[in-house]
């Protein structure tokens, strides 16, 4: 149950893809039921197309499924006809509260006042506090991050909560050689020499976009030609908007993207588990990142990455930057050891793990 079908969307719809895949890889029999069809879906896996949008989808998808046989597996609000709910892109209630923390104080209590008022955010606010009240259902949490919200919130909650962490394409995401990344730089017209960090997202609140444009100001200071590459639906929209920022929209070259940079910023206010700070540490790129993402826990070295305890502390943020500039770039036994962090969720495991959770 997702309410657009569209890979290209996002992460989370990125995913539902590739589970609907490995399930019918697995001789699964897979049913789509989506409020509107954007991308070719697998080729075996069965599509209902209800139409409609927000409340008004879900409340037909959950006519479709009502006292059905099927597993129900929701991936954004998940009511209490799903069985299975992966909050890949974190719970309501936690995205609303980073929201809130995010907004400048002199219209935090408007924007409150707002979304307390708002019938499509109350009505998905009571589909997630349905879910957690129903009996037998099952959480696949992608980080020990969102399980202990989930049970924080939901202290009654009498399901499982399973941590499964997400996959990596590790054939697609690999370790550059020093040549392969001077290569990338001269294809994207980046400085060979000037220090190049990199964001990626679709939500420039939650990916914390402020913060990592105050780290490219403050670094310029030192290094007047560094560059932030942002990737992500309407970043195109920032190029060239101060100096050393460059949009380059959303891009299915992200590989590329990471072979050029020196450091994935990824300044999270509210993130269960960031994929590209996985898939960059897959390619051996340094990372600096929040304790408000997931991803965290994967950085147990100094020469992996950086986590910074405040979101909204540019100034961390930028001496988390400036110590992983300073580490090597091409250091190979520093790249294979951010690999080796993750090595846990390459794809084959990670679908082997959720499977089995699933037909239990």
């Amino acid at each position: 149950m997702l309410d657009v079908w569209d890979p290209t969307r996002g992460g989370l719809e990125s995913y539902a893809e590739q589970l609907c895949t490995a399930l019918l890889e697995a001789d699964h029999r897979v049913r789509i039921i989506t409020g509107a069809v954007r991308q070719p879906p697998p080729p075996r896996a069965a599509v209902i197309e209800t139409g409609g949008r927000g409340p008004t989808f879900y409340r037909a998808a959950d006519a479709l499924t009502a006292h059905g046989d099927a597993r129900v597996l929701s991936f954004r609000h998940p009511g209490h006809e799903a069985h299975v709910f992966l909050p890949l892109g974190g719970l309501l209630a936690a995205s609303l509260e980073a929201r809130r923390r995010a907004e400048p104080p002199s219209i935090r209590w408007l924007r409150r006042t707002a979304r307390a008022l708002s019938p499509r955010t109350n009505a998905f606010l009571r589909r997630e506090r349905a879910f957690f009240a129903a009996a037998d259902r099952t959480v696949l949490a992608s980080s020990e991050l969102v399980g202990a919200d989930i049970r924080r919130r939901f202290a009654a909650f009498t399901g499982s909560i399973a941590v499964t962490g997400l996959p990596i394409d590790e054939a697609r995401f690999t370790v550059p050689t020093p040549a392969d990344r001077r290569r990338t730089r001269a294809e994207l017209a980046l400085d060979p020499t000037a220090p190049c960090l990199l964001w990626i997202g679709n939500d420039p609140v939650r990916k914390g976009l402020p913060a990592a444009r105050a780290v490219l100001r403050a670094l310029r200071g030192d290094h007047p030609e560094a560059t932030l590459v942002l990737a992500g639906h309407g970043s195109e929209r920032l190029n060239g908007a101060e100096p050393g920022l460059r949009g380059v929209g959303h891009v299915g070259h992200t590989p590329r993207l990471i072979h050029a940079a020196d450091v994935l910023l990824a300044p999270s206010l509210e993130d269960n588990l960031s994929l590209v700070v996985l898939e960059a540490l897959a390619s051996g790129l340094a990372v600096v990142t929040t304790q408000q993402n997931g991803a965290c826990h994967y950085i147990q070295s100094a020469r992996v990455g950086r986590v910074v305890t405040d979101a909204q502390d540019a100034e961390a943020l930028l001496r988390a930057t400036r110590t992983m500039l300073a580490v090597d770039t091409d250091d190979p036994a520093a790249r294979q050891e951010r690999r080796a962090a993750v090595a846990t969720c390459f794809r084959g495991t990670h679908f082997q793990q959720v499977i089995a959770l699933l037909r239990g």
